[in-house]
């Protein structure tokens, strides 16, 4: 009678052992934990086994994939990408209150979004096939994000006729700053300024919605008639710590007289207003004693917006 040895080949165990390990990630609550875990895997297969559950994930049926599909992504975010492109997990709100989430890279490109409505204490895909209710279950949205660029910014819809070579202009600034900027080097501690634009639209084809921006009483003309606002030109929010990362706001009204200024003229303000919300933010983080390298982003961006002077 022949005797068989009932034992897996050795290979087979050590791979079923680093898989098991591998699987513990899924219960890492701590970035600092779940960093140290990973550390101590051998760093190319821990990678390819990442890009195995990411490949398996990113197409979501439920809360609790996509769950485990964030806690890849911080994974894949502390061991390093490779030669694949970094993406996050995020889940956020619409303005109704819907969650939806998405998969985001470095450049605010959105790869993937999905909503999700509401079932008893937990969430189901709007367009998804698994209605299954997990109990118990809440939204995970990735901590350990990607670099990215530290200005942002958005513009109020409304506008007047004059502004629209300037408003186009901003897209352009935009894109120089997102793809030229070096988040990755100027430190860890400070996430984004964030600059809201609200502009004048006096010859808004609606009567009902034109309104201008005055920065003082003084300003308004004598026997002005038409709807106004009196707003100061920045209004700053407080800098704000949300998990050890701080960021801060600043809202900007523009008056009719900017808006009819040459476009040269107007992008030469906003290049002052730039640097002046750099230095507002470098007194802010110092007062604090917040590590952040200033210095070396208002360099990038002197360059960035010179070159988009010139364009």
């Amino acid at each position: 009678m022949m005797l068989t040895n009932s034992k897996p080949p050795k290979a087979a165990r050590c791979q079923a052992l680093a898989i098991k390990e591998m699987i513990e990630i899924y219960n890492i609550e701590n970035l600092d934990e779940l960093s140290v875990h990973l550390s101590k895997q051998e760093q190319g297969k821990a990678r390819n086994w990442l890009f195995s559950q990411f490949d398996k994930l990113y197409h979501y049926e439920n809360i609790k994939e996509w769950n485990e599909l964030v806690r890849v992504c911080e994974a894949l975010k502390i061991i390093g990408w490779g030669d694949r492109e970094p993406l996050e997990a995020k889940v956020q709100r619409w303005i109704n209150g819907s969650f939806y989430t998405s998969l985001m890279n470095q450049y605010f490109e959105i790869k993937d979004e999905q909503g999700w409505s509401k079932l008893k204490d937990s969430y189901v895909l709007e367009n998804g096939s698994d209605k299954t209710y997990y109990t118990g279950y809440k939204f995970q949205s990735q901590r350990n994000l990607l670099p990215k660029s530290p200005i942002r910014w958005q513009k109020s819809g409304n506008y007047q006729k004059s502004v629209q070579p300037f408003y186009e202009s901003l897209d352009r600034l935009k894109d120089l700053v997102v793809h030229e900027l070096r988040p990755e080097e100027y430190g860890d501690s400070f996430s984004y300024l964030g600059i809201s634009m609200f502009f004048s639209h006096h010859d808004d084809e609606n009567e009902s919605v034109r309104y201008e921006y005055f920065h003082s009483q003084n300003e308004v003309p004598e026997g002005f008639n038409g709807k106004y606002y009196i707003r100061p030109k920045y209004k700053w929010g407080r800098l704000v710590n949300q998990n050890g990362v701080y960021h801060i706001k600043v809202e900007c009204h523009f008056s009719r007289k900017f808006g009819e200024l040459p476009l040269l003229e107007q992008k030469k303000i906003i290049i002052s207003d730039f640097l002046y919300y750099i230095q507002y933010v470098s007194d802010k983080l110092q007062k604090k004693k917040i590590e952040y390298d200033c210095n070396l982003l208002k360099s990038d961006l002197e360059l960035i917006l010179m070159k988009w002077e010139d364009s």
